[in-house]
């Protein structure tokens, strides 16, 4: 829907992005309502893992939104990098940035308005390509496109939105759903993670849809052998059929998995010596503007 450029604030001259709504969907009213939503419930939000906007408007007819500029690469540029190497991500690493992500959700999803009113927000977009991996190793959900808030007279079922790969069963059958559907989302990424490989595919999108309509999951310790049993359920329970019989939130989520992943081994340091083995060019490219922006402050 967008064009996203590098810009520089007249106010405090640092880099931040833009996200403009492209021209042919300036008289869109559905486009149009989606972009809104976003830079409204963007500069709503505060929280460490939730992409931070600056400012949101109108300008002769097209709508920006502006934001922090995320410097690093997404989950998914990770996770194929790290697969092009012949090699797999770190258990332990890939449950760091899936706690990251469960943190900024969880404050997505209990967050209240003005009024004191919770909003029911549900992202209904949570895959690879929307964590963004920071080259000083945060982890930041974005990209609040398709958010929805249920307060406001819920969602219309009868229209399916999120990437295939990542939907939870009741949104491609049709169902309502809540805030358990993303936490199917993180499921999905969870699973795929661990299993190095992508959870649902095939040639056609209907053949997708069914398997995510069953909730077809392959046993995580049949593919990965030294996978706990422990996890393995705790993924399962994520993946589950049906949304009552998933973790009722963020929170009892990222409980279950805290235990099987180490503080010592995972942190936003090792994510970020991570980063800085895998991209060389682009980390070294943005440390050496950083140590240039530190030298120019303190002349």
């Amino acid at each position: 829907m967008c064009h996203v450029f590098r810009a520089r604030s007249r106010d405090d001259g640092r880099e931040i992005a833009i996200k403009l709504l492209k021209e042919k969907h300036r008289n869109e009213d559905r486009v149009i309502d989606l972009f809104i939503t976003e830079a409204d419930l963007s500069l709503m939000l505060n929280h460490p893992n939730l992409i931070n906007t600056i400012e949101a408007g109108e300008i002769k007819g097209r709508y920006f939104i502006a934001m922090e500029l995320i410097e690093g690469v997404t989950l998914e540029d990770l996770i194929k990098q790290v697969q092009n190497l012949g090699l797999s991500l770190p258990p332990d690493f890939g449950l760091f940035i899936v706690h990251q992500v469960l943190e900024g959700l969880n404050s997505l999803h209990n967050f209240t308005g003005i009024s004191g009113r919770e909003l029911d927000l549900v992202h209904r977009d949570v895959t690879p390509s929307n964590i963004f991996i920071c080259f000083d190793g945060r982890v930041v959900l974005g990209d609040f496109g398709v958010a929805h808030i249920r307060a406001y007279g819920g969602i219309d079922s009868s229209v399916t939105i999120g990437k295939l790969g990542y939907l939870s069963p009741e949104s491609v059958v049709g169902d309502d759903i809540d805030h358990r559907s993303d936490l199917f989302s993180v499921g999905i990424i969870l699973w795929e993670i661990l299993c190095g490989s992508r959870l649902y595919t095939g040639e056609k999108e209907s053949e997708i849809m069914n398997a995510i309509a069953e909730a077809s999951v392959p046993d995580l310790t049949q593919i990965r052998p030294g996978i706990s049993r422990t996890l393995a359920d705790t993924v399962k329970k994520s993946l589950a059929r049906k949304p009552q019989s998933r973790f009722e939130n963020c929170l009892e989520l990222s409980y279950a998995l805290r235990p099987e992943w180490s503080t010592e081994l995972a942190s936003q340091e090792s994510i970020k010596a991570l980063l800085a083995g895998l991209f060389r060019d682009d980390f070294q490219r943005w440390a050496a503007k950083q140590d240039h922006e530190t030298i120019a402050s303190i002349i």
